[in-house]
């Protein structure tokens, strides 16, 4: 049986693209799954159709849809579109997604969802009265890679009793040659690592420490360290450290200034390890698991060719499809509890944002 789903995509920067390479990389293996794009929303028409033409979307590729371009108004209210994909940046989330439920369209949101835990009440209120399906798109939930992890390790336990992880999100953006104005340093634009990438560290927590989600979640606590720049007035680099009440703790790390890693996650047993690798730590694609002697036992590489994308993709098309409103894997209540971690952070380390 086949899915049809009816894609606009709002926002026509790196993310966008990286979303649409695997729609159309799907719908040219023919899968179960057909991602018809059917339109593209952006400040200008131009480059909009640079968006088309760079990024090769095609009828043929495309279940023989070429998609318009529109204002972000005439894609809200284009009756063909199924779900909207937002990849703009954050701060614009609370009322594009908004907006796109009010014109009764499901939504599929890039992380961080919104500035704050309050902005992501506000979609999801507004989810809800318009009975519509809406996901934070976290998809390093969503790889086969962390599906298979999670087997190995809570159910094989291969590693033993699990302890500790550690987990970072770093590179090197030569911030202090950027401009005050650059997304990485404007503060009007909730710019820092902590929203940007320190989000995945703390996801990654969430995922390997914690086999639940939501108000299912095991508690925790947290303690945070944010150096503020004295000239943008946003981090740059965060460091937190989480205790679950099993004792687990996570030592999480973020930094726009030095590059992190190879190995970007590190989960500890008593029995072994786990290591993850990959070109964005954001990208779950590759793990090894040692034994507690040094000796590799197992290792996993993703090997399909996407970016990561489709699985959420896919994802969100199973639960339209089946009439639900949030997704198992990435309901509503774990959006928010992230949201709420980033606020407490934010709040102990006095880094406030308008819209706050």
């Amino acid at each position: 049986m086949s899915i049809t789903l009816n894609w606009a995509i709002l926002g026509a920067g790196n993310i966008s693209s990286q979303f649409v390479f695997d729609l159309l990389l799907n719908n040219d293996r023919k899968t179960q799954y057909r991602h018809v794009i059917k339109s593209i929303g952006c400040s200008s028409s131009v480059k909009g159709q640079e968006f088309i033409k760079n990024n090769n979307i095609t009828a043929e590729r495309n279940y023989n849809v070429t998609p318009v371009v529109q204002s972000y108004k005439e894609l809200y209210a284009n009756s063909e579109v199924d779900v909207v994909y937002i990849g703009t940046p954050h701060n614009f989330h609370c009322e594009q997604a908004v907006s796109c439920l009010e014109n009764n369209k499901h939504v599929l949101c890039e992380k961080p969802f919104a500035v704050n835990r309050k902005e992501a009440e506000i979609i999801f209120n507004a989810a809800k009265k318009h009975n519509k399906f809406c996901m934070e798109a976290v998809w390093t939930r969503f790889f086969p890679a962390i599906k298979e992890l999670k087997e190995k390790v809570y159910h094989e336990k291969v590693i033993g009793d699990v302890y500790r992880l550690f987990a970072d999100f770093s590179y090197s953006g030569d911030v202090k040659n950027l401009p005050l104005t650059s997304r990485v340093r404007d503060r009007s634009l909730a710019a820092g690592s902590l929203l940007d990438i320190g989000i995945y560290p703390i996801t990654y927590s969430r995922i390997l420490l914690d086999d639940q989600v939501g108000q299912s979640a095991s508690k925790f606590e947290q303690k945070s360290f944010l150096s503020i720049d004295k000239d943008d007035l946003v981090d740059h680099l965060g460091s937190i450290i989480i205790k679950y009440e099993n004792g687990k703790h996570a030592l999480l790390t973020s930094s726009e200034l030095v590059d992190g890693p190879k190995a970007y996650v590190r989960l500890e047993g008593s029995n072994g390890w786990v290591e993850m690798y990959s070109d964005n730590p954001a990208r779950a694609k590759h793990f090894k698991i040692f034994n507690k002697h040094g000796n590799e036992i197992y290792e996993y590489k993703d090997n399909s060719g996407y970016n990561g994308f489709i699985y959420e993709a896919n994802a969100v098309a199973n639960d339209i499809h089946g009439g639900k409103l949030e997704d198992a894997v990435m309901p509503h209540d774990e959006t928010l509890l992230v949201m709420g971690v980033m606020d407490d952070i934010r709040k102990e380390n006095g880094l406030v944002y308008e819209q706050d």
